[in-house]
């Protein structure tokens, strides 16, 4: 394995290829660095200190032998260029959405209804994660943060805008689950898909506590994981469009 160095290769593969093609002239996203490095910033300055808060109260730890060793804090480097290569992954991905996305269609009634519902499926799904374990501390916020920024995302952006938005992050799930998997279990492709027992995973970069969320994961992905990606997904957004 990449030992020490597999964190950053993870981050490495979520950053390098959106970065690249984000220089092909018909997207043109290098040309807006002031909208990604708002998003950005907005993700760091709200995540960073809850990320800290988290790993200090031991609801999640990260495993020496995949890290770099270097810490700002309490948290590994890679951890913290997590919310630089993951938000910047996403807006390039909402961007190619937005462009390749027939230009005819407008913010019209026939977007009213796709985005609503996805709404309502988004929170019954978060709410059913929510009580499986209401007492757990990366359970509960993670599920509060996502509802209230999907609830802020639709009342803020267009219907467009907010069914584009959900097809982007649906769009996203199969890279999000690879390399969120690599994190939580390395090998997660030998877990089951679908695992509702309290698994304790020692092979992993991010070592989690499982008195603190569900218990409900996607291979070795904790559910939790995909509110928790969701409420700072739409953060970006809303400062791209903004």
């Amino acid at each position: 394995m990449l030992g020490h160095s597999t964190y950053l290769f993870v981050l490495g593969i979520t950053f390098i290829a959106p970065f690249i093609l984000g220089f092909h002239p018909s997207v043109a996203f290098n040309r807006q660095w002031q909208k990604i490095l708002r998003g950005i910033f907005w993700i760091a300055l709200l995540y960073l200190p809850w990320d800290m808060l988290k790993t200090y109260f031991g609801v999640w730890s990260f495993n020496d032998a995949y890290i770099s060793g270097i810490f700002l804090t309490n948290l590994p480097l890679e951890e913290v260029l997590f919310f630089v290569a993951t938000p910047f992954a996403c807006l390039f991905s909402y961007a190619c959405v937005q462009y390749y996305w027939p230009k005819q269609s407008t913010d019209t009634e026939r977007f009213k209804k796709p985005a609503l519902w996805g709404l309502i499926t988004l929170i019954v799904l978060a709410l059913l994660v929510l009580m499986q374990n209401i007492t757990g501390w990366y359970t509960t916020s993670a599920i509060v943060v996502a509802i209230a920024m999907s609830i802020w995302a639709y009342t803020q952006l267009s219907k467009r805008q907010f069914f584009l938005g959900l097809l982007t992050w649906a769009m996203l799930l199969l890279p999000f689950y690879i390399c969120n998997g690599i994190l939580t279990g390395i090998a997660f492709w030998e877990y089951p898909f679908w695992n509702t027992e309290m698994i304790d995973i020692k092979d992993a970069v991010v070592l989690y506590n499982n008195a603190e969320n569900a218990s409900i994961r996607i291979w070795s992905v904790p559910l939790e994981d995909f509110f928790y990606g969701i409420g700072f997904y739409w953060i970006s957004v809303l400062n791209w469009e903004r």
